[in-house]
C-alpha cells in the first residue's frame, strides 16, 4: 500500500503528531497490514529535515516509490532524498537479532538517525523451524537493546497481527508491547468505511483516530 499524500501539509497531525515526543522511546503500532502504509510517511517526515533515517526490514516490505512521490511533491531531489535512507533486511530471525544487536549501535554511531523504523520484526520469529525457546530468548535480547538505545531517538515498530501459522508464538507481540512508551493498534473499522484505517491509542491513553484511504493504493493522512 502506498501513501496519498497532502503535498501543502504532509506531515502535520497524526499519527506523526504522535510520536513527535523531544525525548524519544519506542512507539508500536500493530494490527491490520494497513499499518505498513504509515512507513513511507515516517521515514519522509524526517528525511525531509535533511536527517538520516535507518529501516530495519523483517518482512521484505520496502518499498522507494512512495518516498519518491512524496519528495518529487515537496520539491526535494528523490536520489538525493532517498540517499538518506538505509535500509537493512532480515530474512531469517537470527539475522534480526545481529541487526539489532550487533550492527544497529555503529548505524547510529555513524548515521546519527533520529528515527528508526522496525518494519514486522516478529515476522522472522514466527518460523517453526527455529526452535519455540531459542526464538523467545533471542526476542527478549532484541527488546532488552531496544529498550536501552531508545531514551536518545525515536525507534517506529510496525508490526502486523501475527500469521495464523504462528501457533503459540503469537504471545511475541506482548513482548514489543511491554517496552513501548505509546501502543497503537492500527484496524480497517467496517462500521466507518471500508476505504478507512482506524487507529487506537492503548498507552498511555485512550484516543482513537479515523484516517480515509483509497485502496488498494493509499493512506491519507489530515489534521
Amino acid at each position: 500500500m502506498s501513501v496519498q499524500f497532502d503535498f501543502d501539509s504532509p506531515f502535520q497531525g497524526p499519527p506523526l503528531s504522535l510520536i513527535s515526543d523531544a525525548q524519544g522511546g519506542i512507539f508500536l503500532f500493530y494490527g491490520d497490514a494497513a499499518l505498513f502504509g504509515l512507513a513511507p510517511l515516517l521515514a519522509g517526515w524526517r528525511l525531509s529535515q535533511g536527517e538520516r533515517v535507518l529501516f530495519l526490514d523483517g518482512d521484505n516490505r520496502f518499498n522507494p516509490y512512495p518516498l519518491v512521490d512524496l519528495a518529487k511533491g515537496i520539491g526535494h531531489d528523490p536520489n538525493t532524498f532517498l540517499s538518506s535512507l538505509f535500509v537493512s533486511r532480515a530474512f531469517t530471525c537470527h539475522q534480526m537479532g545481529s541487526l539489532v544487536l550487533n550492527q544497529l549501535q555503529s548505524g547510529l554511531t555513524a548515521h546519527h538517525p533520529r528515527l528508526v523504523i522496525l518494519c514486522a520484526p516478529l515476522e522472522t520469529f514466527y518460523d517453526e523451524s527455529v526452535p519455540l525457546i531459542e526464538a523467545k530468548n533471542l526476542l527478549l535480547h532484541i527488546v532488552t537493546a531496544l529498550s536501552r538505545l531508545a531514551p536518545d531517538r525515536i525507534f517506529v515498530i510496525l508490526s502486523p497481527f501475527p500469521k495464523k501459522s504462528a501457533g503459540r508464538r503469537t504471545f511475541f507481540l506482548s513482548h514489543l508491547k511491554t517496552t513501548a512508551k505509546r501502543i497503537f493498534r492500527v484496524e480497517r473499522p467496517g462500521d466507518v468505511s471500508e476505504a478507512a484505517i482506524r487507529i487506537t491509542e492503548e498507552k498511555p491513553e485512550a484516543r482513537q483516530w479515523v484516517f480515509p484511504i483509497e485502496a488498494p493504493k493509499a493512506i491519507h493522512v489530515h489534521r
